[in-house]
This record gives structure tokens, C-alpha cells and sequence, in this order.
């Protein structure tokens, strides 16, 4: 059953179905590992917004590693194409021009924690080239000194 959670919240975000993907989160679902501050579910949908607007094609490419009765272990190879400008998914810079670049970001194991039949929450190992900065390495976006990449 959690895991049939589980791939319907990706499933839904890669489709852009993010009215369905809120509807798998916990009310006080939280996104941490690789954010200075953990990640509410408003700002972490809003992540995948602006990714899937730039990244038409954003696949989370996930293989299931282990469940236990509350917690399913995955892993992630993120990957999609920059064919549209990108709203910016952090606020220190400025949306990203689309490059028609192809990225494809090292393994990262993700932790989701569920109770209740909802994601409770998401956590991320931090990976070098990974998460949201590797992204934005990958599409030559330069970041401001403020802004330190996990």
C-alpha cells in the first residue's frame, strides 16, 4: 500500500498533476536532507513547478530499495531536458533561459516516511552534483556568493 503511495506521488509529478501529488502529502509533510531549512509542501511542490516548466520531460527515474512498514527507501537519477525558461526554483536568482540542455544527476537515496497513508516525509542524501544545485550546475547557472550549494 505505501508503496503504491509512494509511485503515485512521483507518477503524479512527473505527469504535472500537482493538485493530485498534494493530496498524497501529510499536513505537515516535511522535505529535509539537502535544503538549509527543511521544506514545506507548498515550497517543495513549488520546486517541481518550476522544474517540470523548464524540464518538460523531468523523470525522477526511481528504483525501489527496501520498505518497512512506515518508511520506503528509494533511489533517484533525476534527468529532463531544458526546453523552456525555467521559473527559478530558489529565490536568490533569476529564471534560467531555456539551454536545451540534458541533465542527468548522480544517484541520490531518498528516505519517505509515511503515516496514515500519507507522506509524512521526504529525506534526501546529500550527494555531490546532486539536488537542485546540481541541476543548476548542470545548466551553467552561476549562483551568488550567498547561496552555498549543499
Amino acid at each position: 500500500m505505501n508503496r503504491d503511495i509512494v509511485e503515485q506521488f512521483l507518477s503524479a509529478i512527473e505527469k504535472n498533476d500537482f493538485k493530485k501529488a498534494e493530496g498524497l502529502l501529510s499536513e505537515d509533510f516535511k522535505f529535509t536532507g539537502i535544503t538549509p531549512e527543511p521544506l514545506g509542501s507548498k515550497e517543495y511542490l513549488n520546486v517541481h513547478k518550476a522544474l517540470n516548466k523548464g524540464m518538460p520531460d523531468f523523470k525522477f527515474n526511481a528504483n525501489f530499495i527496501k520498505q518497512t512498514p512506515d518508511v520506503i527507501e528509494i533511489s533517484v537519477r533525476l534527468t529532463g531536458t531544458h526546453k523552456n525558461e525555467m521559473p527559478s526554483p530558489i529565490p536568490e536568482i533569476k529564471n534560467i533561459p531555456a539551454t536545451d540542455k540534458y541533465i542527468k544527476l548522480p544517484e541520490e537515496r531518498i528516505d519517505i516516511k509515511l503515516k496514515n497513508e500519507k507522506i509524512e516525509n521526504i529525506n534526501v542524501e546529500k550527494v555531490p552534483g546532486g539536488g537542485i544545485f546540481g541541476i543548476l550546475k548542470q545548466l551553467g547557472v552561476s549562483l551568488p556568493e550567498e547561496v552555498h550549494p549543499m
